[in-house]
């Protein structure tokens, strides 16, 4: 017979994190197909360096234009594509720290393939993330309704939904996986196998999610609470000597402590292997950030003194499209709500297991100076360890810092229901009173500032405009911080006047928690039609008019046409909205960023007019489409018009190459000159190469000729020609090791020319064919480790299995 009393303590819990989802997200209820985007507002964001921001958050910019083209292949082939021929002339697809590929529930959303599926794949990553805070809270020791509201509490935070409006849904995906972990690591330090499996399992999923910066946080909390385990063992064994005092039983338990902790490390490092080695892979290959159109800007993500002013309200320093602080709204959101502030200080102040407190607050107190960022030393640190570049936006260690607050809440609940002393409650109410007191003479302050001109001063921006007095303006209107300062107010007091009504104070509490976050939530999350972003235009049409036959890129204003619109009309951009390229193909993009700049800025030196237009023949950039005119000479406007409130133009380069073609000649140069050389050479007659790989073929040579080209699959294209004489065939796709070649069904050097291109040596004339194949570095063995790793955890689970039946019946 089941435990019903135990079931309905659970119960309680799923039934208030469900509740408390469908409060925050009825708007998505209400509308099951829409996106959690603002369709109608653009957002504030510092660090975004190219102008203005467009219309759209990182869901519609970035991941959803991927989302649905691995979608399509996914529902095609039923395989996951090992090369990306989207953007920067190609890039691996397998080994893109980015891409998410083997990451089990994103393949569920492969499969719906609506575009919504992103949203309702973090809607149940959120209610994963609430239980996993409810299972924390009550590995922790809480009670079931402290619990509850720890889980509630790191589920619906305002940072994890700031967040989730950005379109950050893989950050999320990775954060959902945090309390489980620490779960595993606490029942594992106990020797729980079977319940400490869920630490090297939830490590390799937070690592595999798509964004393996929140994974390597984790790591590192993980890492530290090892070494800690590891420096008390070696701290005790001096001050007592087994030989003397300490009991061999101690010692070998400190010894298997450790040895636990190391082998969970190794299964999560075997579990994520078919994800991190072709990541280190790739990476020799990789550039670096090069921060063109639309990236940059990550020394602004870090707390700034203005963000303290949050911890009062999400909403104090304005929304994501109004917002007055640094950087940005999501970033730095620096709020777990009033009422969980509340609960954390109590926590800390008056929770009897001091030891636990401690070591919660030391967690979140570390993560806090991390997110400080470089200037506070800590970030500094960590990002220069080798191997922790990704750590590249300090702030978001704020991950870290809401899951320990939500335990630290969690605490705050279990006081509120379990102390009947009412002198210390009457100290509790009368701290609070004074700090009500400050609230109200700041919310003063802010209907003072609502009565101020905007413009006085001899600047014109008097005291009415600060941001200290439109901050508290803010908080003035905020109606629901308000009143959950007013409730929790109410909750002290009925507390003071009734001491033994603990527990049902501590309900009290509970749904004012619940209540805030929920509508709180409500409030903040976005929600709009697909068609926003899906639906064609006078863009489209007029691409569609004047597309050329056979493959062409096109040059763009990301901010005016996104990767979203490309996806849309089935055309392939020179760029896309990511940092993740190869050196070479990044080297060759790179001139072309400034193509279409503000007219009035300079054409950057170190950059050449001469090689931008050099790079787009050879890129095969047959149209550039912009809401500005390009700062080149490239060639006839063929359409302009107007799409919504901004003027188009439609440029034709009448210089653009086929994809692939055949030339007679190689020029030999230095590898230092192979980009720059490309300005002075004609591409119709020579490839630019740092060999010659048909040294000694004398005679004649085949002129100019173009290749038929057809991609069946981005891991296999075909080419096909007919040649009279020996030649180099040119495809202006990114070389990249793990390319193989065949040359009518023989295996065939696949050379690198044009700087960044594919080259193969056609030495025989006649009909030919070559096949190119894709094979990404790394993957047989990062299978082969994740395969091992994944039978080692099963033979651990099942072993520890029965070996509790057996306890159990025998």
């Amino acid at each position: 017979m089941p435990d019903l009393r135990r079931w309905g303590r659970w119960g309680g819990s799923i039934v208030a994190l469900v509740g408390a989802l469908m409060v925050g997200f009825s708007g998505l209820l209400a509308n099951p197909t829409a996106l959690i985007v603002d369709g109608e507002r653009s957002w504030i964001d510092e660090g975004y360096r190219t102008g203005d921001r467009p219309i759209g958050n990182d869901l519609t910019g970035l991941f959803l234009p991927r989302f649905l083209w691995q979608s399509d292949h996914w529902r095609s082939f039923g395989t996951i594509p090992q090369w990306d021929p989207h953007g920067f002339a190609g890039r691996p697809n397998v080994g893109n720290p980015q891409a998410g590929n083997w990451y089990p529930p994103i393949w569920l959303a492969w499969s719906w393939g609506e575009p919504s599926a992103l949203g309702w794949l973090t809607v149940g990553h959120l209610l994963w993330l609430g239980l996993g805070g409810v299972v924390l809270g009550r590995g922790v020791g809480l009670g079931p309704l402290a619990a509850t509201v720890s889980g509630v509490v790191v589920m619906l935070n305002p940072y994890i939904i700031a967040q989730i409006i950005e379109g950050h849904l893989p950050h999320l995906w990775s954060v959902s996986w945090y309390p489980w972990t620490l779960v595993g690591a606490l029942w594992l330090r106990k020797g729980q196998w079977t319940a400490g499996l869920l630490l090297p399992l939830g490590l390799a999923c937070s690592v595999m999610t798509g964004h393996p910066q929140e994974g390597i946080y984790l790591g590192l909390v993980l890492a530290a609470w090892a070494a800690w385990d590891a420096f008390r063992s070696l701290a005790t064994l001096r001050r007592h000597p087994l030989r003397k005092v300490r009991p061999a039983g101690d010692a070998r338990e400190d010894a298997w402590r450790l040895g636990r902790w190391g082998l969970a490390f190794l299964l999560a490092l075997g579990l994520s292997a078919v994800e991190w080695v072709p990541v280190l892979s790739a990476r020799a290959w990789a550039a670096g950030p090069m921060g063109g159109e639309g990236g940059g800007g990550a020394s602004l993500y870090h707390l700034w003194p203005s963000n303290l002013m949050q911890l009062i309200s999400p909403r104090i320093l304005g929304g994501p499209s109004s917002y007055m602080g640094r950087g940005n709204l999501w970033e730095t959101m620096l709020s777990v709500g009033w009422a969980p502030l509340v609960l954390l200080v109590l926590g800390v102040a008056a929770y009897p297991d001091r030891r636990a407190v401690w070591g919660w607050f030391a967690l979140m107190g570390m993560s806090l100076w991390f997110a400080g960022g470089r200037s506070l030393g800590l970030a500094a640190v960590v990002s220069g360890i080798p191997g922790l570049e990704a750590a590249r936006v300090p702030a978001r260690s704020l991950f870290v810092v809401v899951t320990a607050a939500s335990v630290l809440a969690g605490m705050g609940m279990e006081v509120i229901g379990s102390v009947v002393d009412r002198r210390q409650i009457v100290r509790w109410a009368r701290n609070y009173g004074k700090f009500l007191a400050l609230v109200c003479f700041v919310v003063a302050g802010g209907v003072w500032a609502s009565l101020v001109p905007e413009e006085r001063g001899a600047q014109g921006r008097g005291i009415g405009r600060s941001l200290w007095f439109l901050a508290t303006r803010h908080l003035a209107q905020d109606g629901l911080t308000l009143t959950t300062i007013a409730g929790v107010g109410a909750a002290f007091c009925w507390r003071v006047l009734r001491p033994e009504r603990g527990a049902k104070a501590a309900m009290l509490m509970a749904g004012i928690v619940i209540l805030e976050l929920s509508l709180s939530t409500v409030m903040a999350v976005p929600i709009c039609s697909v068609n926003r972003f899906l639906e064609r235009d006078a863009v489209s049409e007029a691409l569609d008019r004047h597309r050329p036959e056979g493959p062409f890129r096109v040059r763009a204003r990301d901010t005016f046409y996104s990767d979203l619109h490309a996806w849309r009309d089935g055309i392939e951009k020179t760029n896309i909205g990511d940092l993740f390229q190869i050196r070479h193909a990044a080297e060759v993009t790179r001139p072309l960023y400034p193509v279409f700049q503000e007219p009035e800025a300079p054409f950057p030196r170190h950059l050449d007019a001469d090689l931008a237009n050099a790079i787009l023949d050879c890129m095969g950039v047959a149209l550039l489409v912009s809401d500005r005119p390009p700062r080149l000479e490239v060639g006839p406007v063929i359409e302009s018009g107007r799409r919504g409130g901004a003027r188009f133009e439609l440029t034709e380069n009448p210089g653009a190459l086929p994809r692939a073609w055949v030339v007679p000649e190689v020029d030999v140069v230095n590898p230092s000159r192979t980009l720059e050389r490309l300005a002075e050479v004609d591409p119709r007659s020579v490839v630019v190469m740092t060999t010659d790989p048909m040294r000694g073929i004398a005679g004649a040579r085949q002129p100019f000729t173009p290749v038929e080209y057809r991609q069946e699959h981005p891991d296999r294209i075909i080419l096909r020609v007919t040649t009279e004489a020996p030649g180099l065939m040119v495809v202006a796709d990114t070389w990249m090791p793990g390319w193989q070649a065949t040359l009518n069904g023989r295996a065939v050097p696949l050379d690198r020319g044009d700087h960044a291109f594919r080259v193969v040596a056609l030495p025989d004339p006649g009909n030919i064919e070559v096949v190119m194949r894709y094979h990404a570095p790394g993957l047989a063995i990062g299978g082969i480790l994740s395969s091992g790793a994944g039978v080692v955890l099963m033979v651990i689970g099942l072993r520890t299995l029965v070996q509790r039946v057996f306890r159990r019946w025998g």
